[in-house]
């Protein structure tokens, strides 16, 4: 009798959770716009904290570093911690001081020349445009009604969003204020995480066993947790770094090739490089623009030396630094590339291959874990069926 009521009693709580679950969910989806906001304006707050995070994760390499160097020295052993973080701090603005000044002087210059020159470039070759379609009526009728398309979609641009434009444009120069204020407080953020990483680590462990009990969950969250990090860091360490070297061996082989505007090109090529797999590609779009209004030979081989560049990096260079950091199939990266940059825009297409490689081994762990408590294999060599399939 008192198993039956026991059994009674958990059935009625789990019944009694899940109607309070839907509620909860129906609750959330009414009130979706209102919690959206919410959290629009608790990110807005804490974009500071934010990005001082983002900072520490990606310096916590450096920072150790400089601290088992600093360890080694005496007298200095115990400020060890102190002085590494100060001196990642002034490291990461050196590097990036150091970049600056070599890169920019030859930007402006690049971009500058492009300024001065594309108004000829586009002359000329809207008149090599005009003696074709002279010669060709049909052409020049098509080429007609695109042009009228493309001039009533800026007038009507003009009229309904010129002023929000110029409004927003506006008021992001007068918060220059608030983004020098904020990348300060995001400094010292990342200086407090860099001191004392292992507290703050111990605090999230310390809050989630308060709250979870079951030491089997505690052990696979943990394990979860742990990998996350070693994919998000293999993954985006070597990403910077893979961008860098195929930046730098754009410029060497454009300079070599004699193409205009190398080193805007290849900034191009090198920051879009950090999107897997369309990066390459996506940067190629402006620059081969570029190219093609100076020479439209130069522009098709141009062309042909970005696809051997994805090659070369996809097959030798991207591999040999990231390795297999998130053990994801080219489909996965490409349904990862899309689902995210839907969600999240440019964001979601950085970071969309980590979170959805994380998810990746999340589940597989959890059909292993059922796999095995069925007494079933784990490999997938063991469910393919050549017959069916």
């Amino acid at each position: 009798m008192k198993q039956d009521r026991d059994h009674l009693f958990r059935l009625g709580a789990t019944l009694f959770g899940a109607l309070a679950a839907t509620i909860l969910f129906y609750f959330l989806l009414l009130r979706f716009s209102a919690i959206k906001g919410f959290l629009d304006v608790l990110v807005s707050a804490l974009q500071p904290v934010i990005l001082g995070i983002v900072l520490s994760y990606l310096l916590l390499p450096i920072a150790k570093a400089l601290e088992r160097a600093l360890a080694k020295l005496p007298g200095i052993a115990k400020a060890a911690r102190l002085l590494s973080a100060l001196l990642t701090i002034v490291v990461a603005f050196v590097v990036l001081g150091a970049f600056c000044a070599l890169l920019l002087p030859q930007l402006v210059d690049s971009v500058s020349g492009l300024v001065r020159d594309l108004p000829e470039l586009v002359q000329t070759q809207l008149g090599r445009l005009s003696t074709y379609l002279e010669s060709n009526d049909k052409a020049a009728s098509t080429v007609l009604q695109m042009i009228t398309s493309a001039e009533n979609y800026v007038v009507e641009w003009i009229k309904t969003n010129m002023l929000s434009t110029i409004t927003s444009v506006a008021s992001r120069v007068l918060s220059i204020g608030s983004v020098v204020i904020n990348l300060v407080v995001a400094i010292i953020v990342t200086i407090y995480l860099l001191l004392d990483r292992e507290r703050y680590l111990a605090q999230i462990r310390k809050l989630f066993f308060a709250v979870s009990r079951n030491e089997k969950v505690n052990a696979a969250v943990l394990d979860a947790a742990h990998q996350t990090n070693m994919i998000f860091s293999g993954f985006i360490r070597g990403k910077l770094v893979d961008s860098f070297i195929v930046g730098v061996i754009c410029f060497i082989c454009l300079t070599l090739l004699k193409m205009p505007y190398t080193l805007v090109i290849s900034v191009i090529v090198g920051v879009t490089n950090i999107i897997p797999m369309f990066g390459p590609f996506i940067g190629a779009v402006p620059s081969a623009f570029l190219l093609l209004l100076v020479d439209p030979a130069k522009c098709v081989i141009f062309l042909v030396f970005i696809i051997l560049l994805q090659q070369v990096d996809g097959n030798i260079i991207g591999p040999r630094i990231l390795g297999d950091s998130t053990g994801l199939s080219a489909l996965y990266v490409t349904v990862a590339m899309l689902i995210f940059g839907k969600l999240l825009g440019f964001l979601g297409m950085l970071v969309g291959v980590p979170l959805f490689a994380t998810l990746y081994y999340i589940v597989k762990r959890l059909a292993e874990h059922s796999l095995k408590q069925q007494n079933k294999p784990t490999a997938t060599a063991d469910y393919m069926d050549p017959k069916r399939d």
